[in-house]
């Protein structure tokens, strides 16, 4: 009998966990149906893991081809929504593209810049993630007027590499901007290309000493030099525990690896092979195993 390598199980395990796709669109205070305005792709809600393709820039098959673009104000906010909430540990980021003409003929092959990253929060001694059905970000109020790709991305990286593979959840929404300014947004960066395997928030082990983490890409673009705040997600957002509490002082007696007041939020991952993080699920939730690497509180 043929044993399968670490490597190979990982991979495994990535294929038949569930996942999620950024699908619809909202501007101000209007919810559009889903896929009017962002590009569908052919691949359901399967991540992306080829740092080299194409499909980097807005996911499998998803062309501006029956897409329509929407009317956006410099300064307005954008939501998109997913299908299902975002429950892998990693990173949330937006970008931008500036398309020569319409953004439905646009492909992406352009420069990219920033505006907005939502990375781990290790201020409670351990890292949580802004992990949510919805992310909402103001698009810059200096930005030149004209038609824009408007790209989402997860970036899961809760298969560690090189054991497992990180994961780009990925969408594109075609936007037209007005009442833009004479900004000259950057750094821009090419994608494909602008991730790397070398890069330490692509390859970073999220389970293993894991005390801080820079977002892959480039600096976030603002109209005033700084990093863009961007909107909060909504009230709906869980921020959860995706990795062991720090280490307390040695004492005479063995402690938990997860103290009695640490819990998992709905959607975060309890278990697993491996798995050293909080094991109890926030009230309303329980932790449901779905194969030996990966438990989730559902």
């Amino acid at each position: 009998m043929k044993l399968l390598s670490v490597a190979a199980l990982s991979l495994a395990v990535g294929d038949v966990s569930a996942h999620y796709i950024f699908q619809q669109l909202s501007v101000g205070g209007t919810k559009y149906p889903v896929f009017q305005y962002i590009r569908k792709n052919s691949n359901y809600n399967s991540p992306v893991t080829d740092l080299s393709s194409n499909d980097l820039r807005c996911n499998v098959g998803a062309s501006g081809s029956g897409t329509e673009t929407v009317s956006v104000r410099a300064g307005d906010s954008v939501t998109f929504t997913l299908d299902t909430p975002v429950y892998h540990q990693g990173p949330v980021s937006v970008y931008m593209s500036k398309a020569p003409g319409s953004a439905a003929d646009y492909d992406g092959s352009g420069g990219w810049f920033k505006i907005k990253d939502w990375g781990p929060d290790f201020s409670s001694g351990s890292a949580t993630w802004t992990l949510s059905g919805s992310y909402t970000v103001q698009i810059p109020t200096c930005i030149p007027s004209g038609d824009y790709l408007l790209r989402i991305q997860n970036l899961g990286i809760h298969n560690p590499w090189p054991a497992g593979i990180p994961q780009f959840y990925i969408s594109c929404a075609q936007i037209t901007v007005t009442g833009g300014g004479s900004g000259n947004p950057g750094p821009t960066v090419s994608i494909p290309g602008a991730f790397k395997e070398t890069d330490p928030g692509y390859t970073v082990n999220i389970y293993s000493n894991f005390r801080n983490y820079t977002v892959p890409g480039p600096a976030v673009f603002s109209c005033n030099g700084g990093g863009n705040p961007g909107t909060p997600p909504p009230t709906t957002t869980t921020l959860v525990t995706s990795v062991r509490p720090t280490t307390a002082a040695p004492t005479t007696s063995s402690s938990p690896t997860s103290p009695p007041t640490c819990t998992v939020a709905k959607w975060g991952q309890c278990g697993g092979l491996g798995w050293t993080g909080c094991t109890t699920c926030a009230a309303g939730s329980t932790c449901n195993k779905a194969n030996d690497f990966y438990s989730q509180c559902v």
